[in-house]
């Protein structure tokens, strides 16, 4: 039986330089036999041995397990010439992605993004005169993990000897070049160099003229960070189709390998992944900060959060439970092994400023001073994040020292507005009072869990949307002359690129809105009417989970009327129970149950 290589019909101007991570194995494995291939012209040229530039070819073809993969060695690669094609095959990534041009770059004439047969994805861009091939290998690492920041947030880094890790900005370096950096003026040297454990001292790097100190030489940075725009919880689903499954029947390909894009995409079918006890750290951190729930033995070398997190115990049958342990590891991931986190560490040990998770403006409009208590302990108990409460009280005037009271030293304004005033006229003035360029819109009357805030930035963070929000999955609705109180949980799908969050959880940049023309001139309908402005204008909107928001609905007082039975349609309620039933991840405050009065305070 002939086996058809994935690359077959790829015909490439020569000759062709193939880039590819030694590190690798599984783009190494995939290379075989390409050096037969007709059309192709290939010369394999390993990371490691490229020290210095690399120049004559008719084209490039970078070669990468995964999106992640690609992101860590593009910034490790040299000066490669001007050629006419630059191609990059994803040999284990599940899904195609399409470069997007940049405007000083030649003429393009022909762009392809499609599978590479039965083994990953290929994505060719083609000249009609020599492009600069390192800078379009460079921007096709920065866009293969779509919009979003790709900062490096103020902290310059470097390794010793070997490519960068996910994120980084300078090329591999040697310690020796780093001392010898003030032979060169224009230079300018990382801020950190990580080197293997013993490679070198602090005292034996030199100062340089334009830091007016040495980069700190960092021998113990823990394990590699994983790359949260490639590996997060995008895609994560609360059902499966199949019980929980060895990792070694995911990773298995002629032998098994490590753990890729396309093996979080097959784990989500699963119930959850086994881990044995010798797994690498990378696939551990690759698989937890996706949210795919696993199964550990042994000690893990993570941060000791996260494996708190892991050792839990958890009831994998209940789907609730299941999800609940999958937000808990995926966040205690991201905050001490993510790309974001490993450079606020480095940073803080090298007494560099570095830019993290952003502040937020918490935007919180009430026309009702009986919810006010309730609505400020609910932005006083977020922790994770730095949040600033602009209160807009529209129709009254509140006690300012109460308010200054409950939120303790958390930042805060307030404006007071006629009650007459537009709903949207009130939540503009409120967010061009706002301190902060992350502006998050807060309802009076709704729960929050202490990681709201944390976790709308971190999902922010990871898929670069332009808005990002909750649902409104949990919903509380009081009792009535016809019912009991309850709480029910409907069928919304979470962690995906959606038309619709919750109005109570819309995070946005400043300057998102303003260019949306701020928040429409209307009473009500407010959070719709930005949604449907973000979408008329190409904007991307991303729903993450569910399980830190409780909407309620009490019958009257709320600006988007609808029946409380709506709520309750059998097409779209997963779970319903008796009284005030949330996620254990709202960690609600026993004194914001609501009680008879049906205020939710004391």
């Amino acid at each position: 039986m002939t086996v058809t290589h994935p690359l077959h019909d790829l015909r490439l101007p020569g000759p062709t330089l193939v880039l590819v991570d030694d590190s690798d194995s599984l783009a190494l494995d995939a290379l075989h036999g390409i050096e037969d291939l007709p059309g192709l012209e290939p010369t394999v040229v390993p990371l490691s041995t490229l020290d210095g530039p690399r120049k004559g070819w008719g084209s490039v073809l970078v070669v990468a397990a995964d999106r992640a993969r690609l992101r860590r060695m593009a910034s490790a690669v040299p000066l490669l010439g001007q050629c006419k094609a630059v191609a990059c095959w994803l040999t284990d990534s599940p899904v195609p992605w399409v470069l997007v041009p940049r405007p000083e770059w030649p003429r393009l004439v022909h762009l392809a993004a499609r599978e590479a047969g039965d083994r990953g994805v290929l994505t060719v861009a083609r000249f009609a005169s020599g492009a600069r091939a390192q800078l379009v290998v460079m921007e096709m690492a920065r866009q293969a993990a779509g919009p979003g920041d790709t900062t490096h947030g103020g902290l310059v880094v470097a390794y010793a000897g070997r490519p960068a890790a996910p994120g980084l900005d300078a090329r591999s370096v040697l310690l020796r070049d780093v001392a010898d950096a003030g032979d060169a003026e224009r230079d300018v040297p990382p801020d950190v160099v990580v080197a293997r454990r013993g490679a070198t001292s602090q005292q034996s790097v030199a100062e340089h003229h334009v830091i007016d100190r040495a980069p700190t030489v960092v021998t113990d940075p823990g394990p590699e960070p994983v790359d949260e725009r490639v590996f997060n919880p995008i895609g994560f689903r609360k059902d499966w189709d199949h019980p929980v499954v060895d990792l070694a029947r995911l990773v298995d390909r002629a032998g098994p390998g490590p753990v890729t894009e396309g093996v979080v995409a097959a784990a989500r079918a699963f119930q959850g992944v086994r881990l044995p006890a010798d797994t690498p750290t990378a696939d551990v951190l690759a698989l937890a900060i996706s949210g795919v729930p696993v199964v550990t033995e042994g000690v893990l070398d993570v941060a000791p959060p996260l494996a708190a997190a892991l050792d839990a115990e958890v009831d994998l049958d209940d789907p609730l439970r299941r999800e609940e342990h999958s937000l808990a590891v995926r966040r205690a991931a991201f905050d001490h092994h993510s790309t974001l986190a490993w450079r606020s560490a480095l940073a803080s040990r090298a007494g560099v400023r570095h830019v993290g998770l952003p502040a937020v403006s918490a935007l919180l409009s009430t026309k009702r001073p009986e919810m006010l208590d309730f609505a400020l302990r609910q932005v006083a108990r977020q922790r994770g994040a730095e949040v600033e409460l602009v209160l807009a009280a529209h129709g009254f005037e509140p006690d300012r020292d109460a308010v200054r009271r409950a939120l303790g030293d958390r930042p805060h304004q307030v404006l007071t507005f006629d009650g007459s005033a537009f709903f949207g006229d009130v939540l503009t003035a409120a967010a061009r009072a706002a301190s902060s360029e992350v502006l998050l819109k807060v309802d009076d009357d709704d729960w929050y869990a202490p990681d709201a805030v944390h976790d709308l930035l971190m999902a922010r963070r990871f898929s670069g949307a332009d808005v990002v929000g909750m649902p409104s999955e949990f919903v509380y609705l009081h009792a009535n002359a016809d019912r009991e109180a309850l709480t029910v949980r409907r069928r919304h799908p979470s962690e995906l690129f959606a038309r619709f969050v919750a109005g109570g959880t819309l995070l946005l940049d400043r300057g998102t809105l303003h260019a949306l023309g701020d928040f429409r001139r209307v009473r009500k309908y407010v959070d719709a009417q930005l949604l449907s402005g973000v979408e008329a204008a190409g904007g991307r909107i991303y729903r993450t989970h569910g399980l830190g928001y409780v909407l309620r609905r009490t019958g009257a007082g709320h600006t988007w009327q609808r029946d409380d039975e709506e709520f309750r349609r059998p097409d779209i309620v997963a779970s319903e129970w008796p009284g005030f039933q949330p996620s254990l991840a709202l960690e609600v405050d026993p004194v914001d149950r609501p009680g008879p009065d049906s205020t939710g305070g004391s």
